[in-house]
């Protein structure tokens, strides 16, 4: 036995010096008439050593060749989870025990998953029945590598055994387009071994080339060729005046597909402001679900093979409390006067906070601050928050900016006569601070200066120069 162990530790050192290269042949007797005893697994910590044997197609107590383990390499490589994956085997008497050595991909290499409109499961029902038939499926995939096309599968063979109509695809979210990379990789082959009557040898692949897709964020699966509309929307956890006021500000939907992401949308610019505005400032939506309505011909027993379906879509609120406003503290404001800006924000004391006038009044300080050349104005509303007496208070950030002063004027599209005129009429002179508003006041004072009989188009573009800290602006004329 101490012959054994120090063979075994030499091929090991072995392995691990052809770390970047497939092993080469050991040229040991076919292990085909082994049974493989045990799987032993290290360095993963998002899996067990149950799920990672369920996912690379071996069974405890198969014959079991070199071959076969090679094929495990592959199937643990392709899904894009492991960035190496090593093997080593002991054959003694009529068994064979495998080790799998597995190196993680990082987290910046898994993005979650997103069930755009698979109605007939809620998100928990598909999660468990996905890791039952996908072992190596969690809440995150890799943005490469097969496991999203299994996890497709998967999904399908579901519809397919209810008898639901669709057809599964997904597709990868990015920030921007970009192509998919096509994946290659080298199977692992045995290493050099001596022949004894307890025979070891291991091999290396390396996936840590792996090409990843930058700016994915998560990966959508949806069903196709089959049209969901929405009859009616519902909002649990809504008072019924909530309810009320929520049904109206999404009566667009209505009759529309079925999309989470749309829901979503929905959710964050027309329901969620129906709360801001009321002062219930950790008011929060959750994601989507939906309850499938019964086919008009439920006798049929082909019914629900129909691709035209009906949902309620359900969207649950959280409203949270009330919060009143306490106080509010400017900072940072000095090129105009505290009281000039306070003066075009409605924030009483006392009452509840309204978001939403608040998002409005912030967009006329800044209006103002670039009528006065502060082209780079920025206002960060910090919102504090006392949960015990339901009141916030407002510290308004200013952050003014460099004052930007008139720079180039050029008019264009114009015949030179019409231009000349245009030209005269401009009284915002070079060196001036630049007044953001001058140019659509100009616009509409100088009409009469056109020439007449035609329709014109016109467009306004402001070119900020940083280094001069100045403003250039075309105005471009076109007939239409």
């Amino acid at each position: 036995m101490k012959r054994l162990n120090s063979l075994i530790a030499s091929v090991l050192v072995c392995s691990a010096a052809v770390a970047q290269k497939p092993a080469r042949s050991a040229g040991i007797a076919d292990t085909s008439g082994y049974k493989l005893a045990a799987v032993k697994v290290t360095g993963t910590s998002r899996y067990s050593d149950k799920e990672i044997i369920a996912a690379c197609g071996l069974q405890i107590g198969q014959n079991a060749a070199d071959g076969d383990f090679k094929e495990a390499v592959r199937r643990l490589g392709d899904s894009g989870l492991f960035g190496d994956v090593s093997y080593s085997y002991t054959a003694s008497g009529n068994t064979v025990k495998l080790d799998l050595q597995l190196t993680d991909n990082g987290k910046a290499k898994l993005v979650p998953v997103h069930f755009e409109n698979i109605v007939w499961f809620t998100d928990d029902a598909l999660r468990i029945a996905l890791q039952a038939r996908v072992p190596l499926f969690k809440d995150l995939l890799p943005t490469s590598g097969n496991l999203a096309d299994h996890v497709s599968e998967a999904l399908q063979a579901m519809l397919t055994e209810k008898r639901l109509p669709g057809r599964v695809d997904y597709a990868r979210e990015s920030e921007s387009d970009k192509t998919e990379n096509s994946r290659s990789s080298d199977n692992a082959s045995p290493n050099n071994g001596n022949n004894n009557s307890d025979k070891l040898v291991a091999g290396h692949q390396t996936f840590s080339d792996e090409p990843s897709l930058e700016g994915v964020t998560g990966i959508d699966f949806r069903v196709d060729e089959v049209s969901i509309r929405i009859r009616n929307l519902e909002f649990p956890g809504a008072s019924p005046e909530q309810a009320a006021l929520l049904a109206t500000a999404a009566r667009g939907v209505a009759g529309a597909e079925y999309s989470r992401t749309r829901l979503a949308a929905t959710a964050k610019f027309d329901l969620l402001p129906v709360y801001l505005q009321r002062g219930y400032l950790n008011a929060k939506f959750e994601a989507s679900g939906a309850r499938v309505l019964p086919q008009p011909s439920s006798a049929d027993a082909d019914a629900q093979t129909s691709t035209d379906i009906e949902v309620d879509a359900i969207l649950p609120v959280t409203p949270g409390n009330v919060y009143a406003v306490s106080g509010v503290d400017w900072k940072g404001a000095s090129a105009i006067s505290t009281k000039e800006v306070a003066a075009l924000v409605n924030l009483p004391v006392g009452q509840p906070a309204d978001a939403v006038r608040l998002a409005h009044d912030l967009e006329r300080v800044t209006h103002l601050y670039r009528s006065r050349g502060f082209m780079l104005v920025h206002i960060r509303p910090d919102a504090q928050l006392d949960d015990e007496k339901n009141t916030v208070h407002y510290d308004l950030n200013v952050i003014e900016g460099d004052l930007y002063k008139m720079g180039e004027l050029e008019i264009t599209g114009l015949d030179t006569q019409a231009r000349a005129k245009m030209v005269a009429a401009w009284t915002l002179r070079e060196g001036q601070p630049y007044n953001a508003d001058y140019p659509r006041q100009f616009i509409r004072d100088t009409d009469q200066l056109l020439p007449r009989g035609v329709q014109w188009g016109i467009e306004v573009h402001e070119t900020p120069d940083p280094r001069d800290k100045t403003v250039d602006v075309e105005i471009h004329f076109k007939q239409r």
